[in-house]
């Protein structure tokens, strides 16, 4: 029989007799005949080892020592704690101790005396509650053999793969002295009616979120035969004779930890499909993955807050684990910083977070947690259910969709192709049916700021409904500020961009069903051309600014701290004379940025110079610029002489507009700005 040994434990008993629910998620029940199950024993929370514990010290062998306020467990109260978070400083008002045969190292006070009036058993009676001790971070830690809850055997596995009727019965104290996924279900014949995925972690240090997956490794990472190795001698890149290319997705067992090795608790764990994604950077031996709940799986959704910047957004259906893309050579950060300078304008993007990515327990670095771009990105982030979304994707003159369907989106393409929005006004509204214009303009000021190469015939996604006109989201802007690895045809320090979109790219995609062509027919039509100049110059003085830059790179530099680069770099070796890792190539480039795109926009529109308008209301209301939410009710910016404004008082509140301050009644207006300028909207 085979012991399994893989180091000793001592830990810290706490929490009183109670049961509680931290994360959602214990051991699943699968397949369990009705007789079998007793789901009041079965606690929906993956329990603290504390209430493990509690329960079979509680309730359990009288003949061992009694604990009671206190406990000389080498393990700290960040490590071990109950599920509401509290530390190992609680005491457990019950008489049983845990007797040496549980494979447990403690020895605590004794104290009151107390028995949880639910279990009547034995320490035995009590394990079947649960099969594995909390996932977490441990200074030492030593598995006791569960009991069967429902007579029949724990099968279990420490390599990540899922157990089956053959694998190894648990019948020994299982001591962990490194890193481990230990996968148990309880067999009933060949037949699964519970289990347990869980990684521990010993004497792991890490100041950075973490996901830990467990996976088959044979299938993911065996040299032949893995999914993400390259699985011949030799190719160059992108590789296309290697495993990663594989259109496969592996069942895994995903678990986060939101405080890295400070984390009291596991925050979510959920079974999950995996997929190797992107282009080129497969060939990087960290590669980007897609994890995607499904009901094949488990209930199919997240529902936690992985992203700050929405805290309200709760319920996940995917995330992405990024490389950083091409960018992995240079940086950590910038993609995810150019492309969060839209939060608040009404571009949509991905929200991420950097993480710390273990499979199996071993270490396999920092890695971009992000939204995925689909249809589910919608349902989250609007509240749109899903199924009535169409997200599409275009590249060059093809446009495919992950959700719904690419028809309606097709037809506008066409309509655009067919319409001279020059001199038919009525095509320009028909179009604003088919396309959110002011999303697109501000969409298109921000790839043109970034400097983006590898667009417009490349990474164009947007999605829409049959209430919601087509919206485009930014992504993928690896190649832009100042990018230097080639994009045939683009220069990366001086390429004008309003040339690099007529000439549609580096595939040179301008024609009928090309994204390009949208721009190059739309404006040509005077109302759009004044509407995409005014948003250009908002987006450029806001959202766009330098300052904006700064404080995205400074916030998501400090969230990676340098110990944790220094492994990563290690693990991943790159040039450290090259890599920036406090983010200042970011800030220089974006030091210059806004003066060379004002003088794009002014030698493609024949503007005039720098103005300063102020657009503001009194009382209840607000003005929008040609369709657009101003960043503040009361809004001073730069813009260009030479462009008129659109101005809209809208009323909230239950007011009404009252005129403006110059003593102008009409609603939209019209107007010509000079330096100075003031359009201030009176609401009562």
């Amino acid at each position: 029989m085979k012991k399994f040994l893989l180091g000793s434990v001592v830990l810290a008993l706490v929490a009183s007799c109670s049961d509680d629910e931290s994360d959602g998620w214990g051991d699943e029940i699968v397949s369990a005949p009705a007789a079998m199950l007793n789901l009041d024993s079965i606690e929906l929370t993956d329990s603290l080892y504390s209430w493990y514990l509690e329960k079979r010290a509680c309730c359990g062998d009288s003949s061992s020592s009694s604990r009671g306020t206190s406990s000389t467990s080498a393990v700290s109260s960040a490590n071990v704690s109950s599920d509401s978070g509290s530390s190992s400083s609680i005491g457990i008002s019950c008489s049983s101790g845990i007797s040496s045969s549980s494979g447990i190292s403690s020895s605590s006070a004794a104290n009151s005396a107390a028995k949880d009036p639910d279990d009547e058993g034995s320490s035995e009676e009590a394990s079947k509650v649960r099969l594995l001790p909390p996932a977490g971070f441990y200074d030492e830690l030593t598995i006791p053999v569960p009991a069967p809850e429902y007579g029949g055997k724990i099968r279990c596995t420490f390599n990540g793969s899922e157990p089956t009727s053959v694998a190894e019965e648990f019948v020994e104290p299982y001591v962990v002295n490194r890193n481990t996924v230990v996968r148990c279900a309880e067999f009933v014949g060949d037949s699964v009616a519970r289990k347990s995925s869980h990684t521990f972690f010993i004497n792991e240090k890490v100041s950075m979120p973490v996901v830990a997956i467990s996976v088959d490794p044979y299938k993911m990472f065996d040299s032949k035969n893995g999914y993400y190795s390259q699985g011949v001698s030799y190719c160059a890149e992108p590789c296309r004779e290697a495993n990663y290319w594989w259109d496969l997705e592996l069942p895994v067992h995903v678990e986060f930890f939101e405080n890295g090795s400070a984390s009291t608790k596991r925050d979510w764990q959920i079974d999950a499909g995996l997929s190797i994604i992107g282009q080129w950077s497969r060939y990087r031996a960290k590669k980007s993955v897609a994890i995607k709940m499904k009901s094949e799986y488990q209930d199919g959704r997240i529902k936690f807050p992985l992203f700050k910047t929405r805290p309200e957004a709760n319920k996940f259906k995917a995330f992405n684990l990024r490389n950083n893309g091409n960018r992995f050579v240079s940086d950590y950060i910038e993609d995810p910083v150019l492309t969060s300078l839209m939060e608040g304008s009404g571009v949509d993007y991905q929200r991420s977070r950097q993480v710390v990515v273990f499979y199996n327990g071993a270490y396999y670095g920092i890695f971009d947690m992000r939204e995925r771009l689909n249809e589910h990105f919608v349902e989250t982030n609007y509240g749109i259910d899903s199924k009535q979304v169409n997200m599409v994707k275009h590249i060059e003159t093809t446009v495919t969709a992950s959700g719904g369907s690419a028809d309606s989106y097709l037809e506008m393409l066409d309509f655009i192709d067919k319409s001279d929005f020059g001199t038919d006004a009525a095509a320009y509204e028909k179009l604003q049916t088919m396309m959110d214009v002011g999303n697109y303009a501000d969409y298109m000021a921000a790839e043109i700021y970034i400097h983006n190469g590898d667009w417009p015939d490349n990474n164009v996604r947007a999605w829409n409904t049959a209430d919601q006109p087509f919206k485009f989201m930014i992504f993928d802007v690896d190649h832009g500020f100042g990018w230097d690895w080639a994009v045939s045809g683009f220069n990366y320090t001086s390429h004008n961009m309003f040339s690099w979109i007529k000439q549609g790219g580096t595939n040179m995609c301008f024609t009928s069903h090309c994204f390009a062509q949208i721009y190059i027919k739309l404006i040509e039509n005077p109302d759009f051309r004044r509407l995409f100049i005014n948003h250009s110059a908002v987006m450029l003085d806001y959202y766009l600014s330098y300052e904006r830059v700064v404080e995205a790179t400074d916030r998501m530099t400090a969230t990676i701290p340098y110990a944790e680069m220094d492994r990563d770099m290690k693990m991943y070796p790159r040039n450290e004379h090259s890599f920036d890792k406090t983010g200042a190539t970011l800030k220089s480039y974006a030091s210059t940025r806004t003066a060379a795109v004002r003088r794009e926009y002014r030698l493609e529109f024949g503007l005039g110079d720098d103005i300063s308008v102020t657009i503001g209301s009194t009382g209840n209301g607000n003005v929008l610029l040609d369709g657009m939410k101003l960043p503040s009710t009361n809004y001073t910016g730069t813009f260009f002489a030479g462009n008129d404004m659109l101005l809209t008082a809208t009323p909230t509140g239950g007011s009404v507009f009252d005129g403006w301050s110059d003593g102008n009644m009409e609603n939209p207006r019209l107007v010509s700005p000079v330096d100075g300028s003031k359009f201030i909207a009176k609401f009562k």
